[in-house]
């Protein structure tokens, strides 16, 4: 089965791996981690490191960042370089309980991607109060 990483500036990662097993349950092969001030980079890049590690059990890894061209994003994308790693930015609440609900054991890494930029998409609207029922 396919690996799931949600990583992030600070504790947002912490907080969809928390809030998405309230959902929905807790997830198998989900691994977060974060960046903090004061984190060297190859201390933050060896906890990355350590968590695609912890959920690769070869069918490859998808990892859910928060934002694109952020240090996180840019750690992940040199891990990709060595890791059959996926990389999805933008990463929601929306989007970490799509993947802990729809992974199957059959799921490839081109439908999870698929399925996580259209659940992350669509999750996007404004909730206006403003219409007035006819």
């Amino acid at each position: 089965m396919i690996g799931v990483v949600i990583v992030s500036h600070g504790d947002l990662a912490r907080a969809l791996v928390d809030s998405t097993s309230m959902l929905v349950g807790t997830p198998e092969q989900l691994s977060y981690t974060g960046i903090y001030p004061g984190d060297a980079p190859e201390e933050f890049y060896g906890r990355l490191v350590r968590c695609v590690e912890e959920v690769d059990t070869g069918d490859g890894v998808v990892v859910l960042v928060d934002l694109y061209g952020g240090t996180p994003n840019n750690n992940v994308a040199r891990l990709s370089r060595e890791k059959n790693i996926r990389i999805v930015t933008g990463a929601n609440l929306p989007m970490a309980m799509y993947v802990c609900m729809e992974r199957t054991q059959e799921t490839t890494l081109r439908e999870m991607v698929d399925g996580l930029i259209a659940t992350g998409t669509e999750g996007i609207s404004e909730f206006d109060m403003s219409a007035k029922a006819e």
